[in-house]
Order: structure tokens, then sequence, then C-alpha cells
């Protein structure tokens, strides 16, 4: 959902993006310049430009107004599975299948730092609210939290599980944990 609820974004593997109006239940935009397919979308915390996530290894920045891509990286090896935006909107966070996490300076196009923390495909990344923490989950079945301040980056082990995706919920010390499952069912395995 945008921050304002007002519209969905999707991906497929029919390699495009779609936004859709949830009002009408119209899609109202659609991208399609992909060699592979999306894996993942994220809206800016205004709503306004989405990133994708490309198994073709590519990062890109959408301008949801005027349907125009701003930014394009190719910083991963392999397949990038997760973006997610702080808060700011200035930085992004990507996890690839090449075990990498890369926070990327939106305002200077640029790679800010390369992470390994996880051994193996990292599957999903997301910043807490204020931005001042980030989790990473993958292929390891570990959960890491890293605390930043983009001058220092670390992170511990937060719980050994397989897992799908990861989501901060309110208070931000929660942590809610998915797991890696194709039973949505099964729901939820754990609040940290």
């Amino acid at each position: 959902f945008s921050p304002d609820g007002r519209l969905i974004v999707s991906c497929s593997e029919d390699k495009t993006i779609k936004i859709w109006d949830t009002t009408n239940k119209q899609c109202v935009n659609n991208f399609s310049d992909f060699v592979g397919f999306a894996n993942f979308v994220d809206f800016n915390p205004n709503g306004t430009c989405i990133a994708s996530a490309g198994s073709d290894h590519t990062v890109k920045i959408w301008d949801i107004r005027v349907n125009k891509l701003l930014q394009h990286y190719q910083v991963h090896s392999g397949g990038v599975n997760c973006v997610s935006f702080h808060p700011s909107g200035n930085y992004l966070i990507t996890a690839s299948s090449d075990g990498m996490l890369k926070i990327l300076d939106l305002l200077e196009g640029r790679l800010i730092y390369t992470l390994q923390g996880h051994m193996g495909p990292v599957f999903t990344v997301t910043f807490s609210k204020g931005g001042e923490l980030f989790t990473s989950g993958g292929a390891d079945a570990q959960v890491l939290l890293w605390r930043t301040n983009f001058d220092e980056l670390n992170c511990k082990d937060v719980i050994k599980r397989n897992l799908k995706r990861l989501h901060f919920d309110s208070p931000p010390h929660l942590l809610d944990i998915y797991p890696r499952t194709p039973h949505p069912q099964e729901g939820k395995i754990e609040t940290v």
C-alpha cells in the first residue's frame, strides 16, 4: 500500500509492476522495463516513487507520477529479493541471493554500504519506523537485527527460523516473523 492507502503496487513473473487504485480497483500505471521479473516492490515514504527488486540483479527507482525510471542500480551479483526505503526516503536497503545487503544513498545515487551477516541468500529486509534499526532474514534461518546511524553498523542474532518475511510493528521493538512456506494459513510464527 502507498502511505496514504490510496494505491497498491504489485509485481509479477510476467515482468510487470502495476499500480492499482484502491477506490475503483483499476490499474492506473504499468511498468515493464525488465529483463527478469520484479521480486518485490516498495513505496517511498511520501508515496511518489517505488523501488523494485529485480531477478535480473537490478534495483530500479520509478517516479509513479510521471511514469519515469529515475535510477537504475546493478550492485548485486545475484537476484535482488527485497528492498526497503528508509523513513527519510533518502536511503534504500536491498537484500540479494548473493548473500549481501546493500545500502544506497538515493540523493547521491551511489552505494554507501555492503553488509554480509548471512550465510547464503538474503530473502527479506525492512527498516524500523524510525529508521534506527533494520532486520534481515535469509536462507540460513537467521533473523539479524542491525542498528545504524549510517556512521556505524552492527548486528546481532535475533532468532533462528526459516522465514519468508519480516515486519516491524508498533511499538518499534516488536518484530513479526513469518514462516517461509507456500501455505499462508500457517501464519505468523513469532513476535520478538
